[in-house]
């Protein structure tokens, strides 16, 4: 319709707000003091649902693609987890020790996570691991870029087999496609 409206009544200092893949529900990072909260609603108003309460140093980065779970990061050294919508259930699918893990995304299928981790002050790289109930080691991961640029910002194409990425590789901001192999 065109029509604008308020989804919450400005109350609480907002954060992040993400809407999920189908476009039905909204989640959203929301402090309260000190105290960091994730909520979910329907994306046409509704009931708010908090979904973690005094989440500590977290952060939503993203839906899974099914739209059941976010994905978050949190606390140094970064971890980055799923967190189940119905369930509360939360999982760590991503961490180091002391690399900065960041831009995670999940691929259409849900089996990787790409992520880019800053090299130098001139250089980042792209990654992809397999996603598990474990966080995956560092041997599993897979160097997509060399990091000889500042190449960030991965994203997947719809099916999959393209991962897409930002760099600077040429002199300018430009979108470079790495094709991936399914298997």
């Amino acid at each position: 319709t065109g029509k604008e409206t308020a989804l919450t009544d400005g109350v609480l200092r907002r954060g992040r707000v993400l809407l999920n893949p189908d476009g039905s529900k909204v989640a959203f990072v929301a402090y309260d003091g000190d105290k960091v909260n994730f909520y979910l609603m329907p994306s046409s108003g509704g009931p708010l649902r908090k979904l973690c309460e005094d989440c500590g140093n977290q952060n939503l980065l993203n839906w899974s693609p099914s739209g059941t779970e976010l994905l978050y990061y949190s606390g140094w050294p970064i971890r980055v987890g799923l967190l189940n919508i119905v369930s509360g259930e939360r999982r760590t699918v991503l961490q180091h020790p002391t690399y900065e893990l960041s831009r995670d995304t999940l691929s259409p299928d849900e089996r990787w996570i790409a992520f880019q981790i800053p090299l130098a002050q001139t250089g980042s790289s792209v990654f992809i691991a397999p996603l598990g109930q474990q966080p995956a080691p560092e041997k599993d991961w897979i160097r997509v870029t060399d990091g000889s640029g500042m190449d960030s910002w991965p994203f997947w194409s719809p099916d999959g087999r393209l991962l897409y990425f930002l760099s600077y590789r040429d002199g300018s901001h430009c979108i470079w496609a790495q094709p991936l192999d399914h298997v």
